[in-house]
């Protein structure tokens, strides 16, 4: 964000920021369900989390019975150093409802975190160039873990000086083996190739055709139990989320996310004849990525974006340099790639 080199021209994903292959087909029966998606998105909607790349817990590449549990992930730059932006982050979190339970200082910053619903997160801040880079990874439970248990919070952190020894969250889990599986529900994709409907009309919307944004549809890969999202990216010259919201007319804000020297997150959505879309701002000094996301064909419908509100007057309008991290609103996200959930 920001460090890009400005263009506009649209770039169609090839490759997401989550992982879009996570096992075969020929793997143990460890898959996703309508729990799992409940807890992936109480994560989505999380205004600290606010993640720009998003699944559900699932079986983990080359599985052998191992799950994936990480659902959101965010990374964002900072203009100031390791231990500033780490406080901007937690004090961020601490707001959203999130509290450490372990950490530790150096060069890095690593903070894990007890969040609202059993959920957990790591915080990782390292340097980058004059400031830092932060970087989010939060977790749920998966539907047949039997022993998940988040921490006991702690007052203190590496940054006060004081602080239980780190300890990460449980990002992927042993092999759950065959036995809890057996039974499970299977689903499968069954189509080959998603309805071109809705791209259609993403790619006729004229904010985005004016700014050169040409989604494509990706074809379901044969033996891959995930699905991308139809997505496409494209950078602008826009440097504030003000001038955002110019090259977006039609687009409703419904979260913004700035402040403390890092950068700004916004995101938006527009409800097509078919479905709705979500875009996701990343602003920086030297431009702004905006990147589109489509629900996945077969997928559950989002529901999950219906009631969001529009934001009337985003927090982070104007200049955001003064004033600690803030957030407003609630984050519009859709899955970036997706086992077939059963049930």
């Amino acid at each position: 964000m920001g460090r890009a080199v400005v263009r506009r021209h649209a770039v169609v994903l090839s490759v997401l920021l989550a992982p879009v292959l996570a096992g075969c087909s020929d793997d143990p029966a460890i898959g996703s369900d309508r729990a799992d998606l409940a807890a992936a998105i109480a994560v989505w909607s999380d205004p600290w989390v606010a993640p720009t790349s998003a699944t559900v817990a699932g079986p983990a590449l080359g599985s052998n019975g191992q799950v994936d549990r990480v659902v959101g992930r965010r990374t964002t730059p900072y203009a100031v150093e390791v231990p500033a932006a780490a406080a901007q982050e937690l004090r961020a979190a601490r707001a959203a409802g999130w509290a450490p339970t372990s950490s530790t200082c150096g060069d890095t910053v690593h903070v894990a975190l007890a969040g609202p619903g059993d959920a957990a997160a790591q915080l990782t801040v390292a340097p980058d160039g004059a400031g830092a880079e932060v970087a989010v990874q939060a977790v749920t439970a998966h539907h047949l873990d039997e022993t998940w248990a988040v921490p006991a919070s702690v007052e203190r952190t590496c940054l006060d000086g004081e602080s239980a020894p780190f300890e990460p969250p449980p990002l992927g889990s042993a092999p759950l083996g065959d036995a809890e599986a057996s039974d499970e529900e299977s689903a499968e994709w069954t189509d080959d190739d998603a309805p071109g409907e809705l791209v259609e009309e993403v790619n006729a919307d004229p904010a985005l055709a004016a700014l050169g944004v040409r989604v494509a549809s990706p074809r379901l890969e044969t033996g891959v139990n995930r699905r991308r999202a139809p997505a496409a990216e494209v950078t602008t010259g826009a440097t504030t989320l003000d001038e955002v919201l110019t090259v977006l007319p039609g687009w409703r804000p419904t979260f913004a996310a700035c402040g403390g020297g890092g950068g700004t997150l916004a995101t938006f959505v527009r409800n097509l004849g078919s479905a709705t879309a979500v875009v996701t701002a990343e602003v920086g000094p030297e431009g702004t990525s905006l990147r589109v996301t489509l629900p996945i064909a077969e997928a559950p419908a989002p529901t999950w974006l219906e009631d969001l509100r529009a934001l009337e007057q985003p927090a982070c309008r104007g200049d955001v340099s003064r004033h600690a991290r803030r957030t407003t609103g609630t984050p519009a996200v859709l899955p970036s790639d997706l086992t077939p959930l059963a049930g």
